[in-house]
């Protein structure tokens, strides 16, 4: 009776690690809704929340869309068909002359998502939902996408 409670223990443990995470599941139908012409199927899903006054996450969008531009329709682990980079103001207003001023002008600008229990500060998830990395800093951006390519 006990290797069969550990065992079904285990099994939803993984289960749980493995689900979709809601922040996911919310960009994903936002994108469905406001932008219908890009088609999200097969690509991975790069999510930058960002502030106006954190130069950090500014910069971030910089590499984000820098990525996008040049990963778009890229054959990606978990991602088949490219990448798609998504902004999200932290702050809830409309900042595209703030990302157009920096040049971020290929990222989808995304508005009224629910941030609540949302801790990282951008995320790129697979074509299922799961989680491929979180808080990348900006130096990284590139090279952690750059990694996924398949050959």
């Amino acid at each position: 009776m006990r290797k069969f409670t550990l065992t079904f223990l285990l099994v939803a443990l993984s289960v749980f690690l493995n689900a979709q995470s809601g922040l996911f599941s919310k960009v994903k139908k936002a994108i469905e809704l406001e932008h219908p012409e890009i088609i999200t199927e097969n690509k991975l899903i790069a999510i930058n929340i960002w502030s106006a006054d954190d130069a950090a996450s500014r910069e971030a969008n910089k590499q984000f869309n820098n990525v996008y531009k040049i990963y778009e329709f890229a054959k990606l682990k978990g991602g088949l068909k490219g990448i798609v980079c998504v902004a999200i103001n932290k702050d809830g207003e409309s900042a595209s002359i703030i990302l157009t001023k920096d040049g971020a002008t290929k990222l989808i600008q995304l508005h009224n998502i629910d941030l609540s229990g949302v801790s990282n500060s951008n995320s790129v998830f697979d074509d299922k939902g799961v989680e491929v990395y979180k808080n990348i800093t900006s130096d990284k951006v590139f090279e952690s996408i750059n990694n996924l390519i398949t050959r």
